[in-house]
């Protein structure tokens, strides 16, 4: 599995203003973030030494894009505090921790960015609403007006009115309105707790195969009603980040994605390389093997729960997961969790000796036949080696583990126009990142989304039967999150329902 070149994350740097001037940059020159003119002028005036004149207004001259020809001394010497040198590191050649830093630089100015056209298209977005608002206002002066004469006139209606005083009249009236911008999903149980992990999909949810290209459409056109950028969405480009509003948005989610992936994925992809030579011995295989099958099932659920927390760190990072509702949050983690931790053990597998990173070592299937489920153990280690094959890159695995949990697919979620919308920009982004590395090629390759949710399937029925088997000393040795996810008390409802 190829790692993905240091360019590749940074490829929108030029949002950053040069350094030295404040004109648009061209990339990183002589170590610093500078435009093509400082980049020239850094470049001569080392070359031609002391000859330069003398600052003649105290070396206070401020340099910006309209006064850096006045004073070559102290734009010089700008270059030079600012770290520019002949001996600096090239760009692709940075710290991990310096790019870091310039990952969240990018960051911020993308933010300025998106602030100033959100700016720019305020006008817009106010004169297509105010025809609404102007109609909803009277609507409601109108059942004000006649609600008070009502109250005034006839003593009896006073219970009418207290209702509507207490805000019944405008709650039918929201609820009307929210009708009309979208369809009605379906609805959860009366319970109140989330459904199984793994129900059939209700009628009106069909299964889509991923990148889903039916929610790039929703992403654009569904939950248009007030939002400003739902038209096409253009495809970012190599040569710059989109000026448009949505364009923008891609990118500031695509920078909240790759960042939330490096920062939650274990092993990083530079340890991972540590462990190519650390195999378990004949004799530490055998002591697994001999394992009860309650203390090897302990073991992996372990992991597995490790993994899933992962997983949901990684959820909360991503820009507009926080913001959707509780409910959905909690739909969206429990329908895709498991399904993200089964991506990303493709980037612990060994292609040469099929053999997967496990406790620091790498095992090959026959380490976990305690387990007691040799079908299961099988399949995930079928689909590492496919996901292997296709050699991912750190950024095309980022983009992916976001697309399986923000899948507006899933049932039970309330607001499924907004996770459609996050969905739909993620798979701009991932297309534009295939394309702009020519691994189109792999799209027809990627793993089906039923095969991941009959693996998730397999594994939970796996877990039920172990329960049956162990039923006293499985809720205290497990840990908590892994019997929330895959084994809830009686009282707590079926597994994947709370």
């Amino acid at each position: 599995m190829g790692t993905p070149e240091p360019q590749e994350d940074m490829a929108h740097i030029e949002v950053i203003p040069c350094k030295i001037c404040g004109d648009k940059s061209s990339g990183v020159h002589y170590g610093v973030i500078t435009c093509e003119g400082c980049k020239g002028f850094f470049r001569r005036s080392e070359r031609r030494g002391p000859s330069l004149a003398p600052c003649h207004r105290g070396q206070r001259c401020d340099i910006d894009r309209a006064t850096r020809t006045r004073c070559q001394h102290c734009r010089l010497q700008k270059c030079l505090r600012l770290g520019m040198s002949r001996d600096a590191v090239k760009f692709g050649r940075m710290s991990k921790k310096r790019r870091d830093r310039l990952q969240a630089e990018v960051l911020e100015q993308l933010e300025k960015n998106r602030d100033q056209n959100r700016d720019q298209n305020r006008d817009q977005n106010r004169e297509q609403n105010r025809e609404q608002t102007r109609e909803q206002t009277r609507e409601q002066t109108r059942e004000h007006r006649d609600q008070t004469r009502d109250h005034r006139e006839w003593p009896e209606n006073r219970e009418k009115w207290e209702k509507w005083e207490k805000g019944e009249k405008g709650e039918k009236r929201e609820k009307r309105d929210q009708d009309r911008a979208a369809p009605v999903p379906p609805q959860p149980p009366p319970s109140g707790r989330c459904p199984p992990l793994s129900p059939a999909v209700p009628a009106g949810c069909p299964s889509r195969a991923w990148p889903a290209e039916e929610a790039t459409r929703r992403g654009q056109d569904g939950d248009s009603a007030g939002t400003a950028g739902t038209g096409p969405v253009p495809l970012p480009g190599a040569g710059g980040v989109p000026e448009s509003p949505a364009g923008l948005e891609i990118e500031l989610l695509t920078q909240s994605v790759l960042l939330s992936h490096r920062a939650t994925c274990h092993p990083r992809a530079e340890d991972i390389q540590g462990h190519r030579w650390a195999t378990f011995s004949p004799e530490e295989i055998r002591a697994y093997q001999s394992q009860p099958m309650a203390a090897m099932w302990q073991r992996c659920a372990r992991r597995v729960t490790e993994a899933i927390e992962r997983v949901v760190e990684f959820a909360k990072r991503l820009r507009g997961f926080r913001q959707l509702g509780q409910h959905d949050q909690i739909v969206l983690l429990k329908a895709g969790a498991m399904e993200v931790v089964l991506l990303r053990v493709c980037r612990a597998f060994d292609a040469a000796t099929g053999t997967v990173l496990f406790e620091g070592k790498l095992a090959g299937p026959e380490l976990f036949r305690s387990l007691g489920c040799p079908e299961l153990v099988a399949s995930v280690f079928d689909l590492a080696r496919g996901l292997s094959a296709l050699r991912c890159s750190e950024s095309e695995l980022a983009l992916l583990s976001a697309l399986l949990l923000l899948n507006a697919g899933r049932p039970w979620l309330q607001d499924r126009p907004r996770v459609a919308r996050l969905q739909g920009q993620i798979d701009v982004a991932f297309r534009g990142l295939l394309r702009r590395t020519r691994r189109e090629g792999i799209l027809p390759r990627l793993p089906a989304p039923g095969r991941l949710r009959a693996l998730c399937s397999q594994h939970l029925e796996q877990v039920q039967a172990f329960r049956r088997l162990h039923p006293a000393g499985f809720s205290a040795a497990f840990p908590p999150l892994y019997r929330e996810l895959f084994a809830p008390d009686a009282a707590d409802g079926p597994a994947g329902t709370r």
